[in-house]
């Protein structure tokens, strides 16, 4: 181990931090390293070889090997899509996920306050990255993980399901359920579906096979001196669900806007990190329904607030 060094001495203080990493790695081969994006020519590990034989004149002593090597922001976006959260990904995953992050610095801002002489803040930083980064594999690996397009998984029937996904597959199959509700044998009395409370009403059911609490008609905070309803709460995902049904008046453009209203109401609650906008379209009212949900769920999106669209035109 090296003696203290003094403040002004940056070179010889990046010398001892490559030669204690590199003697931890020589001395644990076969540890299993999870990283962030630690895998570019331009920076990560490879940078760190490369400086080391800068400042050193001889290659680094032990190269971690491949197999060992796990990138958490891939392992993410094979599950989730590349998609999963806004840019800068790492922090806005960190948000979406509640994660208390004081001494968070940005890749410029760390450059600024080790140039400024602040390594205190450099340190902290890093630090608290390396344990957001431990929080999130866990997440990762029991299925707890919020990102723009999920809120983690459920179990059912001994297995697990992204409760996001079984929301929008529900709205999917809704109206094939009101078909087959009209037919009952020997004509006996059967639900009728005549307007939207009905359809609330049959989907709260369809809800239930799958998520044991569901809060129908959960009232949000007063918004321009009034109150509105979200049709469905699912706390134990922090999981608001919201019907709305096409007709000639709701143009794109009062869709999106409802949208945004819907959003600013239900992001203050505290208790809802993502809301999903189901859109029933059957009429095909909607010019360009596949567009609309990628910008309406875009647009409408927050760092610390997702929002998922979807439309269903046939």
């Amino acid at each position: 181990m090296a003696n203290a060094l003094s403040d002004d001495d940056s070179v010889a203080r990046e010398k001892d931090l490559l030669a204690r990493f590199y003697e931890y790695t020589t001395l644990h081969p076969d540890t299993h390293w999870v990283h962030w994006n630690m895998n570019k020519p331009s920076y990560g590990l490879p940078a760190i070889a490369a400086r080391y034989r800068y400042l050193f004149g001889v290659d680094a002593p032990a190269a971690i090997k491949e197999d060992r090597l796990y990138d958490l922001d891939f392992m993410i976006e094979s599950t989730y899509g590349s998609e999963y959260a806004r840019h800068p990904k790492m922090r806005s995953l960190f948000t979406l996920n509640g994660f208390y992050m004081p001494f968070f610095k940005t890749g410029p801002e760390e450059v600024a306050a080790l140039a400024n002489g602040d390594y205190k803040a450099c340190e902290n930083s890093t630090a608290e990255k390396a344990s957001l980064i431990a929080r999130t594999l866990a997440a990762f690996i029991n299925g707890s993980l919020q990102t723009a397009n999920s809120v983690g998984r459920m179990e059912f029937a001994g297995t697990k399901l992204d409760a996001v996904a079984v929301v929008q597959v529900l709205g999917e199959r809704m109206l094939l359920v009101e078909r087959e509700l009209s037919h009952r044998y020997g004509n006996r009395p059967t639900i009728r579906i005549t307007d939207e409370f009905d359809s609330q009403d049959l989907f709260r059911s369809m809800l239930r096979i799958f998520f044991e609490n569901v809060q129908p008609e959960t009232h949000t905070p007063e918004n321009s001196g009034a109150s509105a309803r979200i049709d469905f709460l699912l706390p134990d995902f922090e999981l608001a669900v919201e019907l709305k049904f096409v007709r000639p008046s709701l143009t794109d453009k009062i869709l999106g806007e409802e949208l945004i209203v819907d959003r600013q109401r239900y992001s203050s609650m505290g208790n809802i990190r993502h809301l999903v906008c189901l859109v029933f379209d059957h009429k095909g009212l909607l010019r360009n329904p596949r567009g609309l949900e990628n910008d309406l769920s875009h647009e409408a999106s927050l760092e610390n607030f997702a929002v998922t669209v979807r439309i269903f035109d046939r």
